[in-house]
């Protein structure tokens, strides 16, 4: 009898076996993910020297990964697994308390004191008054919902380093990280903060770039969606985690800017967005290389260097100024050339320490107006 259900057994695990291999033979293989916003890896390009130097065996390793059959649901059930098994982690994101999912976000041989020098130095040639405005991570405006285990040191460290080399040099950084961690104004299935958090920036860089900041009060909150589900539910696979409501601020007149993305026209908020699963994207339609709003009245104007935090902020800013918003992940031109000839005076960078701490982009500001 033993013998039968061994065999019953081994033949089960076999057939699975065989037909997810079907399967992942004759299903077309797929470029994005929708659960996780992100594209996936595709066949890899064999030849001798890869598979001898390691690169096609790793490259093929994370094209079976993506490409797995039902990628989604073995996800969400390794994650519930690692769950009850009580490791609260699964792909870099950390199940924390309060039903908050948190990214690692491990930074190792950070880049902050090039970047910040190349600021420094972008703000030399071109004379425009530069603000760097770093915003902290989930992982730091929830520090006290992680784990006890977790190391908190090389965090604490990481932003004592960008507040000290910023004030050697003279390099104009406010700091956005206490109130941001005070008040808690971030998603708990995403990476990036609120309207409310969006607000609190747009109130403390008042007093850096020189406008008097709108009371809460003038603006009306709407909420668009109760099913928000952001980077770190998709990452992770924990889908049954509660899901966040995304809220604007919108006030009268914030759908009188004519604003254009990449030269297309586009709206302050893309309703249309709230049907996909990247809902974030509600703002401004998600990322470009460039985006201009503008009111045509002789108002200043203000270039944002930014990443998709500064979306939902975009609409508090252009209150004030005509913005120029450049993403140095895809823009290539010369940001020195669009500083002189768009007659800029002052200059934003809004990025997260995520991004701030290893991007390579911000040395892209060294481009010269010769170029």
């Amino acid at each position: 009898m033993k013998n039968k259900f061994n065999i019953a057994t081994i033949i089960s695990c076999s057939l699975v076996i065989v037909i997810l291999a079907i399967m992942f033979f004759v299903t077309p293989d797929k470029a994005m993910s929708q659960k996780e916003n992100r594209t996936l890896t595709q066949t890899p390009h064999f030849s001798i020297e890869r598979l001898f130097s390691g690169e096609y065996t790793t490259e093929l390793a994370t094209y079976i990964s993506d490409q797995f059959p039902a990628r989604d649901m073995f996800v969400s059930v390794k994650a519930y697994s690692e769950l009850a098994l009580g490791k609260r982690e699964n792909n870099g994101i950390i199940y924390a308390q309060n039903d908050i999912l948190i990214a690692r976000d491990a930074i190792k041989d950070n880049r902050i004191n090039e970047n910040l020098q190349a600021i420094k130095e972008f703000e030399n040639v071109t004379g425009a008054k530069v603000c760097a405005a770093v915003l902290p991570r989930a992982l730091d405006v929830f520090a006290e919902y992680l784990p006890h285990t977790y190391p908190s040191e090389s965090d604490n460290i990481l932003w004592q380093e960008y507040f000290e080399f910023a004030k050697k040099n003279n390099i104009t950084a406010p700091n956005l990280y206490d109130e941001l961690c005070e008040k808690n104004n971030y998603y708990h299935t995403d990476h990036h903060y609120n309207v409310y958090g969006a607000y609190q920036v747009y109130d403390m860089l008042g007093a850096v770039l020189s406008y008097k900041p709108k009371e809460l009060s003038y603006f009306k909150a709407k909420k668009v969606s109760n099913d928000f589900c952001g980077t770190s539910m998709r990452a992770s696979g924990f889908y049954m985690a509660p899901k966040d409501e995304i809220t604007l601020l919108r006030y009268d007149g914030d759908d009188d800017y004519t604003i254009t993305a990449d030269g297309k026209q586009i709206q302050m908020y893309d309703m249309s967005r709230l049907s996909t699963t990247d809902q974030y994207a509600v703002f401004l339609g998600g990322n470009h290389a460039r985006v201009d709003i503008s009111k045509g009245e002789g108002r200043p104007k203000l270039l944002v260097v930014r990443d998709s935090f500064a979306d939902s902020l975009a609409p508090l800013l252009a209150i004030h100024y005509d913005l120029i918003m450049l993403d140095l992940r895809y823009f290539t031109d010369s940001i020195q050339q669009v500083v002189a000839r768009e007659n800029v005076s002052q200059v934003l960078i809004l990025e997260s320490m995520s991004e701030f701490a290893t991007t390579k982009n911000i040395s892209y500001l060294k481009r010269g107006t010769d170029q």
